[in-house]
């Protein structure tokens, strides 16, 4: 019985120890509430938050809708669709009509596609029955279902059928019809003047650089590059008839049978600015020098016609269009003049620059409105209201006509991180003021012309104050000198930086939490290899100093920016940028930027400009098709970090994990992948330059990122996938004759000229101004020591899967185009078809609904089957 007693003695003391002997756990970061203990709002701040979008057209189904037009006589109104549709739709009731179908000879793919319509002035008036017509611009081609660069830019009118209720397309009756070598650049804005009673058209240029000399600054050939105006009721009193007929280019359609080009229909007003009675000009234009003027637009209460142009590397522009005005293109892009296409000696007409332009680090495809004339929204009466559809922003223009001054705000700073079911490549495609007041913005996916897109309602939103102006106001920082932070906030540091001009950075994050971590609100989402999901109220913070910056060779504060996850799935940022003496730091409301010398020995040695962001330019980056956070990632958190509240160095990841902040517990980091800085030489070249890329490209460079782009530079594929090596170019700032990465050839790899360039054309477009050269270098070396066949795949890969609605397809490069794809979902039901010709095909099934789904692809005798998971 004694033994029993000391072998229990023993027992319990061996299990003190045992317990007294396990070491603590790491120390916590502390608690901090949502939005650093609620000292910034949990809301978008200032001007950009006081705007917001809804959708209204969730019981409607129209693919890609470019127009919104009112419909004479009803509450209901006409909208475009770029495959060839015209809707009649009642936005109340969520019905929807199809008035016009001409699918069966409209091209659809790339800019071109239906892109303008028109009523006739007299439409819905019983006593002019003859008027009962819908204009339509459009891009023709006899086999439209068929990719090919060629066709037919189309002017047609359409009658109306009141018994149907819809314009019989056999009734078509073609006004003009012009052979075109370029599916891109098209145009397409056109309005009915209410004083005069014409036909306003704008067309672009013929696309390719190559085409700018022969389809720009003429008046002698075709049309194209300009503001047309005609006169569609052949009134003889103040037209006449035409005299010269449009020219199609040098050597015009191969195939015969695709008909000719040719105007036909209509009378040239007597008053245009080039009349032309021995027949040697195109008459119908009524001003030029027009690059791509998709939105065109006429203001009744000031009698002035917009035009918004897009442009091709350097500017896009806004301008007030007049009869005989030249808007300048191609010898000047903006108010930049072009090292390619030289001044005219003699300039056609009256030059007209720009009221309003921007650069492509800004947006990089401008969509025209409108002037708000409405009485919804007071405070935009008489504003010019466009977007920009590569960056996704709404905007507004206040110009002051007498003191030639404008001021431009940003609405919304990109739609997608507004919370609405948008897909990731979505776009704006038009901005239309209705009767009661209302805005309405049509959104299309890019990347699948044929998926529904969205009609949304522009809502004004309360006006959120500013945080603090003062940095030292926002009780973050104990210590403004070496920056010690208060509890609650936590640093960390990543393996493979940004570059940002030489700039060194700290970072931090605050995730709400009160002690423990011990609720799903407090927990960060971890993945092993996608984005990690944060809680609302988590706040990012990152501060930049320039080192030499001083005389002394010390660094020099330049900015500390604060990223928030507000709520309802909206973040925004803000950046306070530092006194000269390095004492405190002051909000931004707009960009701005900074110049000073940096030295060596205490003598200046050269000079640097830094640029601050404004808010919407963090969304640039920032944006929710990246999910907003880009550095905190598991490649980028996998090494050591020394805590200044414990001093201990212990792996990130592990830290993490072990004070409970990730939903997952991590038992070994090792197992993880790691990204490495580029100047890493101990890892290998090719993982250093992936890593870089990855740091500092995907944001955009990602499935839903950049349109018509396959490039998916994230860290987690494998580089077969990243769509990479001997890619072509498909960006008009790109050499189409070069890939972007060629092997053993940097010089002939876009993606290295571009990285390496400072011109308007460099890579990244924004928040940079000094070239990187350690990583051209390393950049250059891995390029010119890439196989032949570097990226080769022989084998069908359906990646990622389970995926978020977004699938790449990699295909057998020994397979021969075109391929077929067909996707079923669970119930057999067939989803999705699609005609492809390269061997990369990213498939949009953003709103389909989780499950089990099976594709279908092959080209003729090869055909594989893959089952994939939506989640």
């Amino acid at each position: 019985m004694l033994q029993w007693r000391y072998l229990l003695v023993f027992l319990f003391f061996s299990g003190l120890m045992a317990f007294t002997l396990v070491p603590p756990g790491p120390t916590p970061p502390g608690p901090i509430g949502p939005f650093l203990n609620g000292v910034l709002p949990s809301k978008t701040p200032g001007a950009n938050g006081a705007w917001s979008l809804e959708d209204i057209s969730e019981g409607l189904s129209i693919p890609s809708p470019l127009r919104i037009i009112p419909f004479p006589g009803s509450e209901d109104v006409l909208v475009l669709s770029k495959i060839g549709e015209v809707w009649r739709v009642n936005l109340a009731q969520q019905t929807q009509h199809l008035v016009l179908d001409i699918k069966d000879r409209a091209f659809k793919e790339g800019e071109a596609g239906t892109t303008g319509i028109a009523l006739h002035p007299e439409f819905g008036n019983p006593d002019a029955p003859d008027k009962q017509l819908i204009f339509v611009f459009y891009r023709y081609k006899p086999q439209p279902d068929s990719w090919d660069e060629k066709g037919f830019s189309r002017l047609s009118k359409f009658r109306w059928d009141e018994g149907s209720g819809t314009f019989d397309n056999s009734t078509e009756q073609i006004l003009f019809q012009q052979y075109d070598r370029s599916t891109w650049h098209n145009g397409g804005g056109m309005f009915f003047h209410p004083d005069d009673g014409f036909l306003y058209l704008g067309l672009g240029d013929e696309g390719h650089f190559h085409f700018k000399e022969i389809s720009n600054q003429r008046l002698d050939r075709a049309l194209f590059g300009g503001l047309i105006r005609i006169d569609v009721d052949n009134d003889p009193a103040r037209s006449h008839p035409i005299r010269r007929q449009p020219q199609p280019s040098e050597w015009g359609p191969q195939d015969p049978s695709w008909g000719l080009t040719y105007s036909q229909g209509y009378s040239i007003p007597n008053d245009n600015p080039w009349l032309s009675p021995d027949s040697s000009l195109m008459e119908e234009f009524f001003a030029i020098g027009i690059r791509s003027p998709y939105g065109v637009s006429y203001d009744p209460v000031e009698d002035r016609i917009w035009l918004a142009d897009v442009g091709e590397v350097l500017r896009e522009e806004i301008s007030i269009i007049g009869k005989g005005q030249n808007l300048q293109w191609p010898f000047l892009e903006g108010t930049v003049p072009s090292e390619e296409y030289a001044r005219p000696d003699e300039v056609i007409g009256e030059e007209q620059p720009p009221l309003h332009e921007y650069s492509r680090d800004f947006g990089n495809c401008i969509i025209g409105g409108e002037v708000y004339r409405g009485n919804l929204f007071p405070n935009l009466w008489g504003k010019y209201l466009f977007a920009d559809y590569g960056k996704r922003k709404l905007m507004s223009l206040d110009y002051d006509f007498d003191n030639q001054q404008g001021e431009r705000d940003i609405l919304i700073a990109d739609i997608r991180n507004l919370g609405l079911d948008l897909s990731s490549s979505a776009g704006i495609t038009g901005i239309f003021s209705q009767p009661n007041g209302e805005v309405l913005l049509t959104i299309q996916s890019a990347n699948d012309f044929f998926a529904p897109g969205k009609i949304l309602r522009l809502t004004a939103q309360e006006t959120i104050a500013d945080p603090p102006e003062r940095l030292s106001d926002l009780g973050v920082f104990t210590n403004l000198s070496t920056l010690e932070t208060v509890p609650g906030i936590l640093p960390y540091q990543v393996n493979s930086p940004l570059w940002s001009d030489g700039a060194a950075k700290r970072r931090w994050m605050a995730i709400p939490n009160d002690g423990a971590f011990d609720s799903p609100a407090e927990k960060i989402q971890f993945s092993s290899r996608e984005d990690w999901r944060f809680p609302e109220g988590t706040v990012f913070i990152k501060h930049f100093e320039r080192p030499k910056a001083r005389p002394n060779g010390q660094a020099a504060p330049l900015e500390t920016r604060f990223f928030v996850l507000g709520t309802d799935g909206k973040s925004y940022g803000l950046t306070y940028q530092w006194n000269d003496e390095g004492t405190d730091a002051f909000l931004l409301k707009a960009d701005a930027s900074k110049t000073f010398a940096l030295y060596e020995g205490g003598m200046p040695v050269a000079e640097q400009t830094w640029d601050y962001p404004s808010r919407d330019q963090c969304l640039s980056c920032h944006t929710a098709n990246a999910n907003f956070v880009l550095g905190v990632k598991t490649h980028q958190l996998k090494s050591d970090l020394t805590y200044p509240a414990s001093g201990e160095t212990l792996n990130q990841l592990a830290y993490l994990s072990d004070v409970g902040m990730l939903d997952h517990s991590i038992v070994n980091p090792d197992s993880y992948p790691r990204a490495y800085a580029i100047d890493d030489t101990e890892a290998d070249l090719e993982l250093r330059v992936r890593s870089y890329l990855d740091a500092n490209c995907a944001s955009c460079h990602r499935l839903g990122g950049v349109q018509d782009l396959k490039m998916d530079l994230r860290f987690q594929l494998p580089l077969h996938l990243q769509n990479l090596i001997k890619e072509p170019t498909s960006s008009s700032n790109s050499d189409p004759n070069r890939m972007i990465v060629k092997p053993g050839d940097h010089a002939n790899s876009e993606i290295w000229v571009r990285d390496a360039s400072l011109s308007s054309n460099q890579m990244p477009p924004l928040a940079r101004s000094i070239i990187d050269e350690p990583y051209i270098e390393y950049l250059a070396e891995w390029i010119d020591g890439l196989p032949e066949d570097a990226g080769k795949v022989h084998e069908l890969i359906v990646y990622p899967n389970p995926s978020n609605g977004w699938v790449g397809l990699r295909l057998d490069d020994d397979w021969e185009g075109p391929f077929e794809l067909e996707v079923y979902n669970f119930n057999g039901q067939l989803v999705k078809t699609a005609v492809f010709e390269g061997h990369s095909y990213f498939i949009n099934l953003s709103m389909a609904q989780p499950g089990a789904y099976v594709l279908k692809v092959g080209s003729g005798s090869s055909q594989e089957i893959r089952r994939f998971v939506i989640q």
